[in-house]
């Protein structure tokens, strides 16, 4: 009886490791407050995960955090993380979709976030945000450089 019921789940917890993609990312970049530069400090930059975009579905398995980092004094970061999605078709692999949310205070007192499009650079490429002005328009999704060598 503890067989039955033991056997499904180990099935079920070591199928994520065979039927599951596993991706890392590297990030780099610059977020800029120009009205007031004292505002780069401690911006928070988070990369997510993106699981699914049915509303029913997402309630059930939000977006899951792969990092978090902070910003220096002059607004430099650098962020790294990793995430697991399911392979639920057999045969097509279901990488992860990152993306990233700044939250800053650089406008308002009580914070605003910005969530930027997906990507898809992965270990051992590095996603280069570049500079990301806080207080100015968005001018869409930023460029994307790669670099295979990471010291």
């Amino acid at each position: 009886m503890l067989l039955k019921f033991l056997l499904p789940c180990l099935l079920f917890v070591f199928s994520k490791e065979v039927l599951g993609a596993h991706e890392c990312v590297w990030i780099t970049g610059q977020v800029n407050c120009q009205h007031d530069p004292s505002k780069n400090l401690n911006v928070e930059i988070r990369v997510y995960d993106r699981d699914s975009t049915f509303f029913l579905l997402k309630l059930m398995d939000p977006d899951d955090l792969m990092g978090v980092t902070f910003s220096s004094e002059n607004g430099l970061f650098s962020l790294d993380g990793c995430g697991d999605d399911f392979d639920w078709v057999p045969g097509f692999k279901n990488k992860p979709e990152p993306y990233i949310q700044i939250r800053h205070y650089c406008n308002k007192a009580e914070g605003e976030t910005i969530t930027l499009p997906e990507f898809s650079t992965f270990v051992p490429n590095t996603y280069e945000l570049g500079t990301f002005q806080l207080d100015g328009p968005s001018n869409g999704a930023p460029k994307v450089n790669l670099k295979t060598n990471r010291t």
